[in-house]
């Protein structure tokens, strides 16, 4: 059997369910699905409603991996214990700080206790999308220059925030083709395009490297992943990125060959997905169905 037909024959949506402890939850335009390795919980972003609005009633929720209808849904929320969340997007984790994309501002809360801790704002921003951190703790969020009307507002660009919290653009350029999901490691951040479907690479001082494109565009997510050792019949385990796609309704792999591969699921609105390592599961929210896919890997 392929590595490409095991895969197709090994993923099959899950849908947990189970009776663990937690209050019940449930999803309002999920953006972003987070694992958060220490806690061993999910945390998911919710926008409720449009992703420019600044009403304030936006929300992050903890969730049980193994339940997903378990969890405590208002774990952080717009207008209470003097948190300010309008549309929030994608989310890092840098030590004991969780960081949130917010329109044009970055969020900083407690990783714990979920206690607001300050923000960093974009200059110029208008849809600041996903948020990623290297290994050093250097934060990176991009710009998908959209508008409320999902139009073009030409302030793409891929902005870098150091230890000082000092917002430094680390690329600012059309070709960038509205960038949407990141993936930092070793200085170079990984990107994919919303406009036209690229999987590009922007190193470290700004310089920018197409890899591929997808067959579909409006992508939004990307993961890297290390799948276990056998996968493909090779011993050794293998590193994989996953990226989602709005006009292709799929979860894409990508080889940094050049291969693209759909995966064989029909997703409605994939958005900004995460990855459990721990169990070795994509998660990936659909922004209009209000829900989220777990897929085993």
């Amino acid at each position: 059997m392929t590595a490409r037909c095991a895969l197709a024959a090994a993923l099959v949506a899950l849908t947990l369910t189970g009776c663990g402890g937690g209050a019940p939850v449930g999803f309002d335009t999920p953006e972003s699905v987070l694992y958060d390795p220490v806690d061993d919980v999910y945390l998911v972003s919710n926008i409720v409603g449009a992703p420019t609005a600044r009403d304030g009633d936006g929300y992050i929720e903890r969730i049980e991996p193994d339940d997903l209808g378990r969890g405590e849904r208002y774990w952080i929320r717009g207008g209470h214990g003097g948190v300010t969340l309008h549309a929030p997007k994608g989310m890092a984790l840098v030590g004991d700080v969780l960081w949130v994309a917010d329109i044009d501002v970055l969020r900083r809360f407690d990783r714990r206790s979920g206690a607001p801790l300050g923000e960093v704002a974009i200059p110029g921003a208008t849809f600041l999308n996903d948020v990623t951190a290297d290994a050093d703790g250097t934060v990176y969020c991009s710009d998908t220059g959209l508008d409320a009307a999902f139009a073009p507002t030409g302030t793409d660009a891929i902005w870098r925030i150091g230890p000082d919290g000092t917002p430094v653009a680390l690329c600012r350029d059309p070709a960038l083709g509205q960038p949407n999901g990141l993936v930092a490691r070793g200085g170079d951040v990984y990107c994919v395009s919303w406009r036209d479907g690229t999987f590009q690479m922007v190193d470290r001082k700004g310089v920018r490297t197409e890899l591929l494109r997808t067959p579909a565009a409006k992508l939004d997510g990307l993961v890297r992943v290390a799948l276990p050792a056998g996968e493909g019949g090779d011993a050794r385990p293998r590193p994989a990125w996953f990226t989602t796609s709005w006009d292709g309704g799929c979860v894409y792999r990508l080889d940094l060959t050049g291969g693209v591969t759909p995966l064989p699921l029909r997703l409605e609105q994939p958005a900004d997905c995460g990855f459990d390592d721990k169990r070795q599961r994509l998660l990936v929210p659909l922004f209009g169905a209000d829900r989220i896919e777990v897929l085993p890997l």
